[in-house]
């Protein structure tokens, strides 16, 4: 009898919650999908992905905790919903024991009804995740529609876990809870913590925005220096956001419930009351779901930040393959005969970098460094003194590239530096005493400044370079020789880890690995008696931990919008039955079903509305404040002219965010109309 009492009970739920239980499922597919990515041999042949399991895991565990919370939460509501249901059977002689059970079957129902379908869809998810992440390291895709065990039992085991929480947490309440509490739960209003207290909710308002004000000051201006104002800014923008709504209904009250003309103008009345009503009784709810959508955002602004440093990094690193030889010039004839039998190289040249011992343009980049909040000094010794390459090479290099010819005096110097440099150099070179280098002018306007790997130590100069007359550097020191070359198209990832082993006294340029030099405060990279391969698309897969770490944000993004919209969706919807006694009651009054039908539509939208609000605000700060940081972090110098830039990844997320969003509010809308179609027969 139990066991169909709660297949009918599932059943019902199921109809009744389907956004919630739809949202499971999806959550079982995004996890079943980067569990897979564990598991795959395609993932697996990336050497430099050696953290990125560390990372999936570490983010299924936290959407372990959150989820499951989030689990408990819905099936305490669905309970308490139910909870005369749950008195009609205890009056019926069913024990306080057996209904527990009945529950515990329900649940697992419910469970199995959300684990299967995810596994399919996962699946189909598994597929796009691979379709973008393999040609990102010159890995082929190619679709495998195969269920992968272990990513299936690991995506179990966490969802079992989570449905375990919440059995556990809520099998505790039916237990304890009496049947005089279970007959006459569902006629407790549910107060809010301010309720009765205008003053105090009006000055907890005010005292909420102040603490997110204090909150997005700090994280702009941080003035103690120190990861201490972030954190505290952080605590002080999530107390603002329960601050928030716990305070606004009697704010609201306060300030337009006693406005006659307004609050009896139109329909507002009717609107006004129902709407601060549901805020009122659901005010942690809403504060919680707001700091779900800020999140959420946060986690899509972060990884689109991230996404574009790497996009600049690449467009920065002009050469698809470099390799130097240190402190004289070299034949690369034979690494280039090797490379060509591995990789269509399009053009390559050999050429050398130079030094004259001078370091003016050295102390202009260093004192650049230091107006802009960095140390104020190159930490690599080679760098220490101007750099230099031959006029003749500068023009074969922009050639490679496909730059415009630049017509160079050969009794001039010129400059090609990284955009942030520019200013200041054009400044130095226009002079009305003009400088010199090596016993020539500089051009008065002779700065370039597009892309030729300079961003990173080892290039062609490091963030600026001089163009020298060829015969001039006959009086200076080979600093390094480098061959750089540009292929067709990027090389797979076999080639990048094999080049090494294929060319002997060849070794990865690890800029992170430094030595310090004996006798000075700075250090070389270059510890190895050998030659040292980088270029464009080293670079990118040095990046690989950061494409990890992107996926991971979008992944828990992803989840956290999903469950917050669902959470969101239900409690909208949930109270039917007072929805539709108060519709009667405004008919009867005389309201237009038309009318009253048009009410619930605008409550709905401002309940879907309310929460991102906040979380807009609070998100766009945390947006800002860590694009910046990392920009910081990625490059010495601007490589973006103004801080406009910041709009793209705020826009990014906030698109991807209102796309997912707005599935949720429609399909709301969708079960709202049908509910009342329903309803008025």
């Amino acid at each position: 009898m139990l066991r169909k009492l709660s297949l009918r009970n599932a059943k019902r739920q199921f109809r009744e919650y389907t956004l919630y239980f739809v949202t499971l499922t999806f959550t079982v597919s995004l996890m079943y999908a980067y569990q897979t990515l564990l598991f795959s041999d395609s993932v697996k042949a990336l050497s430099r992905l050696e953290i990125f399991p560390l990372m999936i895991a570490a983010a299924s565990i936290l959407i372990v905790f959150i989820i499951g919370k989030i689990i408990s939460y819905m099936t305490n509501y669905m309970l308490r919903k139910r909870s005369r249901e749950f008195g009609i059977y205890m009056l019926s002689g069913i024990p306080g024991k057996a209904v527990g059970t009945l529950v515990f079957y329900e649940n697992t129902l419910i469970g199995t009804l959300a684990f299967l379908p995810g596994l399919p869809a996962g699946m189909l998810l598994s597929q796009v995740l691979e379709a973008v992440l393999l040609p990102l390291f010159g890995l082929s895709y190619m679709p495998h529609f195969l269920l992968s065990l272990p990513a299936a039992g690991l995506t179990f085991l966490y969802f079992a876990v989570m449905l375990l929480y919440s059995l556990l947490k809520n099998g505790k309440w039916i237990r304890r809870i009496t049947l005089y509490e279970l007959l006459l739960f569902d006629r407790k209003n549910e107060k809010s913590l301010l309720a009765g207290s205008s003053t105090s909710a009006v000055a907890v308002f005010f005292l909420s925005a102040l603490l997110g004000g204090s909150g997005i000051l700090l994280l702009y201006f941080q003035p103690f220096g120190s990861g201490y104002d972030v954190l505290v800014g952080t605590v002080f923008l999530v107390l603002f956001l329960f601050g928030f709504f716990l305070s606004v209904p009697s704010f609201l009250c306060t300030q337009l419930g006693g406005r006659i003309s307004w609050k009896y103008r139109k329909d507002r009345l009717v609107l006004f009351r129902n709407f601060t009503a549901k805020i009122q009784s659901a005010g942690l709810v809403m504060g919680m779901l707001s700091v779900l959508f800020m999140l959420a955002l946060t986690f899509m602004g972060t990884g689109t930040v991230v996404s574009m440093m790497i996009t600049k990094k690449m467009e920065r690193s002009a050469f698809d393959i470099l390799i130097l030889h240190n402190k004289e010039l070299r034949d690369f004839t034979d690494y280039e005969t090797l490379l060509r039998q591995s990789v269509s190289i399009r053009a390559g040249l050999s050429y050398g970098i130079y030094t004259g011992m001078g370091r003016e343009l050295a102390q202009i980049r260093d004192d650049s460094m230091a107006q802009l909040g960095g140390t104020g000094s190159s930490i690599y010794a080679e760098f220490q003194t101007d750099t230099c390459m031959k006029q003749s090479d500068y023009s074969s290099l922009r050639r490679l590239l496909g730059y415009d010819a630049a017509e160079l005096d050969p009794a001039s110097c010129y400059i090609h530096c990284v955009p942030g440099l520019a200013k200041r150099l054009e400044a130095y070179t226009r002079q009305e005493e003009r400088p010199y280098y090596a016993g020539y002018p500089f051009a008065a306007d002779g700065v370039f400044t597009g892309p030729f790997s300079q961003t990173e130590a080892y290039g062609n100069g490091l963030d600026y370079i001089i163009i020298v007359p060829d015969d001039a550097v006959t009086r200076m020191t080979v600093l390094y020789s480098l061959y750089a070359a540009v292929t067709e198209a990027p090389p797979d990832n076999r080639f990048l880890q094999n080049i090494t082993k294929e060319c002997p006294g060849l070794v990865r340029l690890e800029r992170n690995r430094m030595k310090s030099v004996p006798g000075s405060n700075t250090a070389t990279a270059l510890t190895e008696d050998a030659d040292y391969f980088s270029g464009k698309w080293a670079e990118r897969e040095n990046m690989s931990h950061l494409y990890a770490m992107i996926i991971c944000l979008f992944y828990l993004a992803l989840v956290l919008e999903a469950a917050g919209a669902a959470i969101l969706a239900t409690q909208v919807l949930g109270d039917r039955e007072k929805k539709w006694k108060q519709e009667r009651i405004l008919r009867q009054l005389g309201m237009s079903r038309r009318l009253a039908g048009r009410l619930g539509r605008r409550q709905l939208s401002l309940l879907f509305l309310l929460p991102v609000l906040p979380a807009l605000v609070v998100s766009s700060s945390f947006i800002y404040v860590g694009a910046v940081k990392i920009h910081a972090q990625a490059f010495r110098f601007p490589v973006f002219g103004n801080t406009f830039w910041v709009i793209c990844p705020l826009a990014v997320s906030f698109l991807l965010f209102a796309l997912l969003y707005g599935i949720y509010y429609a399909a709301a809308c969708i079960s709202y109309r049908q509910e009342r179609i329903i309803e008025n027969g």
